[in-house]
């Protein structure tokens, strides 16, 4: 499973990934501690034909996770533990930020 990172000392997270043709990915979402209470604000752009989606199961990567579409323009579900970026086309790039508060 892939990792966000931090890009300042902040509560600033980015994801950012050249997705192969046909490739999925799941990323964990940064860990929230008692300085970060939750994810305040999700945006994500890409420059192909990808899909999002999020869950909040305990074990992303298990058969028994269940998934939600995050469509564009949607508002994303806060509490997400993870996200699967699905590549339904050739390679591309997705870039996902995560601001926590």
């Amino acid at each position: 499973m892939d990792k966000f990172e931090r890009v300042t000392n902040g509560f600033n997270f980015v994801y950012e990934k050249e997705l192969a043709a046909n490739e999925t990915v799941i990323v964990d979402m940064p860990s929230v501690s008692p300085n970060k209470r939750g994810v305040n604000d999700i945006g994500w752009q890409t420059d192909g034909d990808i899909t999002l989606y999020g869950t909040l199961s305990k074990d992303p990567e298990s058969d028994t996770a269940l998934w939600q579409e995050i469509k564009e323009s949607d508002e994303i579900n806060k509490t997400v533990s993870a996200i699967k970026i699905v590549n339904s086309g050739a390679a591309c790039k997705v870039a996902i930020r995560v601001i926590m508060c």
